[in-house]
């Protein structure tokens, strides 16, 4: 067996035994139903027993089977694993980059550096993956991404650096068109008075407007129950001209830029940690540096990490 059994053999004793039909197990493995039938008839004359029992529903495996689809399906996996190394590594010596994106580091690095980079490097492939909660915690200690664009986090493997490219804070936004607008600040009175978009309850805009009208004894008195961390949602409810909204500045960035959002000035505005990414330098290829020095320029080069960390130390460690 150690000499003439293949990957395709345990590939074949896998299949038979999640689909239990030789038919299914061949259409699944792309292959003829003969063909799926020598691959097991090699199998059992290697072995010198039988693997599976034939009958009218299908086939069901025999205790041999049984006790050897684990190792079958841990040779799969080791090679599928082995294979994505392989592939990874090529990838980063090529043109492909991967990056995993927070909803901050989006709207406020990604919209400005994408369109430059695609201009600059129409050869260099850049697939995204949008990463939120605990899919950005776990970004951290897989291999899927060469560059993870989001805020400062508190704890990440210290094998990622950070590199700071925009400051960041929680600002009131509005339409233009918006009563406060125009003057661009608001009193409490004002804020009090006014109709809000409310922020889903796990983002950090969230819990600090909680907690300061909560502290403030402030009384909201109109709220829009529509609740969405998706930005295209937001944007729309925003511009009809009515609401105000807490949100990272960060998020709103592009609307901003566009004059289809103006931020005013009220007690609400709070420091966040900075938005940048995180990587890897000496693991990753020409593609991903090239990548890093737009998302560098794309953002406003700001205090170092370590001393806005200090005045945002009270920010719930939640990545809008």
């Amino acid at each position: 067996m150690m000499a003439r059994a293949r990957l395709r053999h345990m590939q074949a004793l896998i299949a038979l035994d999640d689909l239990r039909s030789m038919s299914r197990a061949a259409e699944a493995m792309d292959m003829t139903q003969p063909a799926m039938s020598q691959l097991v008839a090699e199998l059992e004359q290697l072995l010198e027993t039988t693997l599976f029992l034939r009958h009218s529903r299908g086939v069901t495996p025999t205790r041999t089977a049984t006790d050897l689809l684990p190792v079958a399906r841990r040779i799969i996996a080791a090679t599928e694993e082995g294979a994505e190394l392989i592939a990874s590594h090529k990838r980063r010596d090529g043109g492909l980059v991967r990056i995993g994106v927070s909803i901050a580091a989006e709207s406020g690095l990604l919209h400005g550096a994408l369109p430059t980079f695609a201009r600059r490097h129409p050869d260099i492939q850049v697939q995204i993956e949008s990463l939120l909660g605990q899919n950005l915690d776990a970004s951290f200690t897989s291999d899927t991404f060469d560059i993870i664009a989001c805020r400062w986090r508190q704890i990440v493997p210290a094998d990622w650096e950070f590199v700071s490219c925009l400051p960041d804070s929680l600002e009131v936004a509005c339409a233009p068109s918006h009563p406060l607008a125009a003057s661009g600040v608001a009193t409490d009175a004002d804020l009090q008075e006014a109709t809000w978009l409310t922020n889903h309850v796990a983002t950090v805009a969230r819990q600090h407007f909680d907690a300061f009208t909560r502290n403030a004894d402030w009384t909201i008195r109109h709220e829009v129950q529509i609740i969405s961390r998706v930005p295209a949602v937001i944007l729309p409810l925003l511009a009809s001209g009515g609401l105000l909204s807490l949100l990272p500045r960060s998020i709103v960035k592009p609307w901003i830029d566009d004059g289809r959002l103006v931020s005013i000035k009220t007690p609400l505005s709070f420091p966040l940690p900075e938005v940048g990414f995180y990587w890897r330098p000496t693991e990753v290829g020409a593609a991903s540096r090239l990548l890093a020095s737009e998302l560098k320029l794309s953002g406003q080069t700001t205090t170092p990490a370590s001393t806005l960390h200090a005045g945002a130390a009270n920010v719930p460690p939640v990545e809008r």
